[in-house]
């Protein structure tokens, strides 16, 4: 099955934008002799990477640590302590229990680890993803507990982290801004690349791109939600008979196409009501709501509660 990531990029563009996805908390660490970190379980992604050297990471088993070399790009979901160290196994230190010193800023920031002892050293940097809102459940979803992959020379995400190792190892001006956006270019590139190298596991809605009908129908959709789409209206954008395109939709995405379209109406709406402070009447107007009794009857029918009630608990 060859998977299309380009035309996928549509909607993992879209679910990255809305989620607010942010990388930042940069540090940069030179190691030598015995050492060990142990990273907590926190909100997002935790993202490794090795500029020199070598380190193992495991999450439980120390026997079955990854070997990551230089060049590597490791992402943890945020849910999982994980650890690195020297060797699999090694004696580990909270990471909040390890001084940052000669810092001048997130960017430049250096641990003192164990920096006394002879033998393989290493160079690498950590960092971590955050996202916001519920948008990130259909990719946070779609990943596995840990991604280790190793670019092959001359590919994008090969590049990308040559740039991130090469701007590490030196101080200049906007820095930070510039280590973010590179975080920001890895991130899509190792997602593309692990959602289309494990179709398996992939969240249905990348696997379903790969088939041009629904895929044209789904970039439709998440580019106008607010068209008054009917199952018809999507399958002409899919060019094929309404009850050909409602049977195909279901079989990739598990659900009606009005379905997934009131999932994301309703996803949206819960994003301008946490974030924004447009009334009902104008996020019924931007979702596709004849009027705002019509999308509060469907919010509450949804997600059983009114809107402005939700609105207030999710700000408190």
């Amino acid at each position: 099955m060859h998977v299309r990531s380009s035309q996928a990029m549509d909607v993992l563009s879209d679910l990255l934008q809305r989620s607010r996805a942010r990388g930042a908390a940069f540090s940069h660490s030179t190691v030598r002799g015995s050492w060990g970190i142990t990273y907590p379980p926190s909100f997002g992604i935790a993202v490794h990477g090795i500029v020199d050297g070598e380190a193992h990471l495991w999450t439980g088993d120390p026997a079955v640590a990854r070997r990551v070399l230089p060049g590597d790009f490791v992402l943890v979901r945020g849910t999982v302590e994980h650890h690195m160290g020297h060797e699999p196994g090694a004696a580990c230190r909270p990471m909040s229990a390890i001084d940052a010193s000669g810092a001048e800023g997130a960017a430049s920031r250096k641990l003192a680890i164990d920096d006394r002892g002879s033998g393989p050293g290493a160079v690498f940097f950590c960092g971590a993803y955050r996202f916001e809102g519920d948008l990130c459940a259909p990719l946070l979803d779609g990943l596995p507990e840990v991604i280790h992959l190793r670019p092959k020379v001359g590919s994008s995400l090969r590049a990308t982290m040559d740039i991130l190792g090469a701007e590490l190892l030196q101080a200049a001006p906007g820095q930070q801004a510039l280590l973010d956006r590179l975080l920001d270019v890895a991130l899509v590139q190792v997602l593309r690349e692990q959602f289309a190298s494990d179709v398996g596991a992939a969240p249905a809605w990348f696997r379903a791109m790969d088939d041009p009908a629904v895929g044209a129908a789904l970039r439709a959709l998440h580019s106008d939600p607010q068209r008054p789409w009917t199952v018809a209206a999507l399958a002409a954008e899919a060019s094929l008979s309404r009850a050909t395109f409602a049977r195909r939709f279901g079989e990739l995405l598990g659900m009606a196409p009005l379905t997934y379209l009131t999932d994301w109406r309703m996803a949206l709406a819960r994003e301008h009501l946490r974030d924004g402070d447009a009334g009902l009447a104008a996020i019924a107007r931007s979702l596709g709501y004849a009027s705002e009794f019509s999308f509060a009857a469907a919010f509450k029918r949804h997600a059983g509660i009114a809107p402005g009630r939700w609105r207030v608990a999710a700000r408190a």
